[in-house]
């Protein structure tokens, strides 16, 4: 029911080889900002002893600090954004994530391999992508698009429902409840989805992170209210949002969007920005680990690999 998108800000890889990295001090430059061999070995346990290296994992580790220098650097000559790195932002990012952020944090704690550093890293990308998400999305004619037109994409609900496959069933459904039945007796009883006891959905969810139809219905049905039969890909719907938070009007939003918005609509802007900034740097990288490629945004091996 839920759709369910996630974002692996740094990769782990394969077997473990010996790399000539190891005493090399600058890997890598991107413009005038260097990137230091300690700066790398210290996002892995597995880099501490400095003997020996998973030279694919180094790779991607040492690619992901370039795109932070990348993304810090066109900050500031476009936007005139700085401090990005201030260690008080990313402790406060790493401290008070939003659920989603949260997610991330966790899944990068559960990987044993990885350091403090590493979460200090991906809490800077969450800091510079906030930061430069705010400067990206400054079209008041769009916000307030969104706001009036596409509501699921800047609202978070708290709903319940039971599914059922046919209108007539939904129907029913729905009388049951008028009747003044238990909801969640209801929909242990008949819904197909077997995944939420009660019909209790995660609280809160993004709306857009509903399928099509529901996501919709969630975001602009009256609250508590037993709702119509509404069609999804998955069947027919009874639906109750308990609470929905969001702006609460379309100059709210365009005053502040990153914290309303969905996270596909930073995306669209996001996405874009940081391939241009990549693109936009002059990167390079020492020849023991490999050839930046900006065709792929990212480092080939040396030839002997």
């Amino acid at each position: 029911m839920r759709l369910s998108t996630r974002i692996s800000l740094l990769a782990a890889a394969a077997a473990i080889v010996a790399s000539a990295c190891a005493d090399t001090t600058v890997v890598a430059t991107v413009d005038d900002a260097t990137i230091d061999e300690a700066t790398v070995a210290a996002l892995r346990n597995s880099y501490a002893d400095g003997s020996s290296y998973n030279a694919e994992a180094y790779r991607i580790d040492l690619t992901n600090m370039i795109y932070l220098e990348s993304q810090k650097n066109a900050a500031e000559e476009e936007f005139g954004l700085t401090g990005l790195d201030d260690p008080a932002l990313i402790a406060a990012k790493i401290q008070d994530p939003t659920p989603e952020e949260e997610q991330i944090f966790a899944s990068v704690g559960a990987d044993p391999d990885r350091t403090a550093a590493t979460q200090e890293a991906v809490a800077q990308q969450l800091v510079i992508r906030d930061a430069v998400a705010g400067e990206l999305l400054k079209d008041e004619a769009y916000l307030a698009q969104l706001y009036a037109n596409q509501p699921e994409l800047v609202h978070e609900v708290c709903a319940r429902h039971i599914l059922v496959a046919t209108i007539n069933e939904a129907d029913a459904v729905k009388e049951r409840l008028e009747a003044g039945e238990d909801f969640a007796t209801v929909a242990d009883e008949v819904s197909l989805d077997t995944q939420s006891p009660g019909g209790q959905l995660p609280c809160p969810t993004p709306a857009a992170d509903y399928v099509m139809d529901f996501s919709r219905a969630s975001a602009v049905l009256p609250l508590g209210e037993i709702s119509d039969p509404v069609q999804s890909e998955f069947g027919w719907h009874i639906i109750i949002v308990d609470e929905r938070t969001g702006p609460e009007t379309d100059q709210e939003l365009i005053a502040n969007p990153v914290p309303f918005v969905h996270r596909s609509v930073i995306s669209e802007v996001w996405v874009p920005w940081v391939n241009g900034a990549l693109q936009a740097s002059t990167i390079e990288v020492a020849s023991q680990v490999g050839t930046w490629s900006p065709a792929s945004n990212g480092i080939v091996p040396p030839p002997a690999e």
